[in-house]
């Protein structure tokens, strides 16, 4: 079993897992948080040639913004909770994939490492239950060509692959009473909400990383929805409306990889559209 040290460093910089070597980071960033063992039995992700563990510090992820976790427990029973935690992972893969497209690198692989450490790694056992066996690896292997600075080409396929298996694991998950579209319709209002809130946590704070957590809830919500807006708006279309209200908020706030000099919206009203999109669905 090979010990590494988990090391905070900061979005820019990486961890040369085991070789106490920070690249682009100063003494002052890097905080050790915690000794590992990711190349154990269990966990054997993670533990390639490049060894690159990244992970947040008290006060980022998780702490106040839309990077809540995911509810593992709930998540083996719960098709909803199931399908957040898929979601979850593809938010910092479409983020973390716009970022490597745009040259920012180390902030793309950095984005696909939190897919993969925050919720895959959590996740693992509910998945491999299910039979979903071979995501895991698609998520490392991203990892490691981000990492490794491979051509934007070889990293769209690999980007591709991970988005084929993400889809390929919602067929595994727990069975449902709910139609299909209802389900994926309290995914997006999960997505709009971790949005929103990522916007009004991130407001004081101009780095990339944060938006860029935004960013890939917003472009989930939006990727989702078209599976749901068509179905809901037959239904009933005031309900179709203001989750579509919602969703264009979030393309707004996030319109892309750059972030905009001046939001056209409040994070209030972003709050409120969010909100006002998961009363319409929660009794759809």
């Amino acid at each position: 079993m090979k010990k590494t040290t988990k090391i905070w460093v900061g979005l820019g910089a990486f961890v040369i897992a085991g070789s106490g070597t920070a690249m682009a980071a100063s003494a002052t960033e890097a905080a050790v948080l915690e000794t590992t063992a990711p190349a154990s039995a269990k966990h054997g992700l993670m533990s390639s040639a490049a060894n690159i563990i990244l992970a947040q510090a008290q006060g980022g992820e998780g702490e106040g913004g839309g990077e809540g976790g995911v509810d593992v427990a709930a998540a083996d029973k719960d098709p909803v909770q199931y399908n957040i935690a898929l979601q979850v992972i593809a938010a910092h893969y479409y983020a973390g994939f716009a970022a490597y497209e745009a040259k920012e690198m180390e902030a793309g692989a950095q984005m696909f490492a939190h897919g993969l450490g925050e919720v895959y790694i959590e996740m693992e056992d509910v998945f491999k239950r299910r039979g979903v066996t071979t995501l895991g690896k698609a998520l490392q292997d991203a990892v490691d060509a981000a990492a490794a600075n491979k051509p934007v080409a070889e990293v769209r396929k690999l980007y591709q692959a991970v988005l084929n298996e993400l889809k390929a694991a919602e067929g595994q998950g727990p069975a449902s009473s709910q139609p299909a579209a209802a389900v994926k319709a309290q995914v997006v209002v999960d997505m709009l909400n971790r949005a929103a809130a990522q916007f009004a946590a991130s407001q004081n704070d101009k780095t990339l990383e944060p938006y860029l957590d935004g960013l890939g809830f917003a472009v989930a919500a939006d990727k989702e929805s078209a599976a749901v807006l068509p179905t809901l708006r037959k239904a009933d279309k005031k309900k179709a409306d203001a989750l579509k209200a919602a969703i264009d908020m979030a393309k707004a706030v996030y319109p892309g990889i750059k972030r905009p000099a001046k939001a056209k919206v409040t994070p209030a009203q972003f709050l409120a559209a969010a909100s006002a999109a998961q009363l319409a669905v929660s009794n759809w």
